[in-house]
């Protein structure tokens, strides 16, 4: 990644100079914080300008590998009891999101194949940073965690995430070796479809155009600018202490032509969507968010509110949770 030692000061495409006092010793950065760190740091600067090392660009590279790590660790978790081939969802079945998942995924495979083409390491290190933190953090693993936790264990809406989890998963590890060496082998170490020794024989990941989708990709870019702005009443609401968590909220909205059409064709979507017990919706001029109390009771299996049903051994619940228990 256009490292080199010499001695113990580490230069860097000749960027760095003792003239300028800006060496550092590698030796000393493997020793407290591992040859990984260095390398991704090492990724991360872009070797046409001049580059100066801090601690706190140090610290930022160890923030993102930690997010790297924690994301990985999470993808692998939640597909353990998930066997891809008798268990996988086809395409057209799948959740909206799900597909939604998969062409943001596509876009990101295609972009860093292309800045590995041209050598610009720290181009696919900020695209990696940006897909980890935006898209599969806040975004989707964010809201796709009640399904996977809460719905029927072999059900249609369980199994569509996690076929799309395995493939980001199955992707993912390959996709970050050059970059993450270390932590995609351990990953491939614990990955159940690894069919090599080492994920460096593996072929680096082609992006599969079956997973484009860009009605997918302009529905949801419009809905997540939505949830930013339902995001920000939600908080408001729970500074006031008026809620607790945004399950113990209704959603009301008033939504201009366009998005109340989108609101309307995604509407079973969309108390996921939001992360909330309920959500409606009118047509107007322009966005209106009120948040209410949701109606009904707290659930104790997925802590949504509803109207509560008894069934037996497993006392009140809510008709989702009745529905995954049966």
């Amino acid at each position: 990644i256009g490292v080199r030692l010499v001695g113990s000061e580490m230069c860097i495409r000749d960027r760095m100079s003792k003239s300028l006092g800006n060496t550092v010793d590698p030796m000393k950065l493997i020793k407290q914080s591992g040859a990984e760190l260095l390398r991704l740091w090492s990724a991360s600067q872009d070797y046409g300008q001049d580059m100066n090392f801090s601690n706190e660009g140090f610290q930022r590279v160890t923030e993102t590998y930690r997010r790297l790590r924690n994301t990985m660790r999470f993808l692998l978790g939640n597909i353990g009891d998930f066997d891809y081939e008798k268990d996988k969802i086809s395409y057209e079945q799948m959740m909206p999101l799900d597909k939604w998942a998969l062409d943001s995924f596509y876009q990101f495979l295609n972009t860093i194949e292309g800045h590995y083409n041209n050598f610009e390491f720290y181009k696919v290190y900020h695209a990696m940073n940006n897909f980890f933190t935006v898209s599969l953090s806040a975004h989707y693993l964010d809201i796709i965690k009640d399904r996977l936790y809460t719905a029927k264990t072999d059900g249609l809406e369980r199994r569509s995430c996690q076929t799309v989890l395995y493939i980001l998963t199955e992707n993912l590890i390959k996709a970050m070796a050059p970059l993450t060496s270390f932590l995609s082998e351990e990953s491939y170490s614990h990955f159940a479809g690894k069919t090599k020794d080492s994920v460096f024989l593996e072929s680096f990941p082609k992006a599969q155009k079956d997973w484009e989708n860009t009605e997918a990709r302009e529905d949801f870019n419009k809905l997540f600018e939505l949830r930013t702005e339902v995001a920000k009443f939600l908080e408001e609401s729970r500074r006031n202490k008026d809620i607790g968590s945004s399950l113990e909220a209704k959603v009301s909205l008033e939504l201009p032509k366009e998005l109340f059409a989108l609101a309307n064709k995604y509407k079973t979507e969309l108390n996921e969507f939001f992360i909330t017990s309920q959500t409606e919706f009118t047509q107007g001029d322009a966005i209106k968010v009120q948040v209410l109390k949701a109606e009904g009771e707290k659930c104790p299996r997925c802590w949504n509110y509803d109207k509560l049903e008894e069934i037996k051994t497993f006392g009140s619940v809510c008709g989702k949770c009745k529905e995954a228990l049966s």
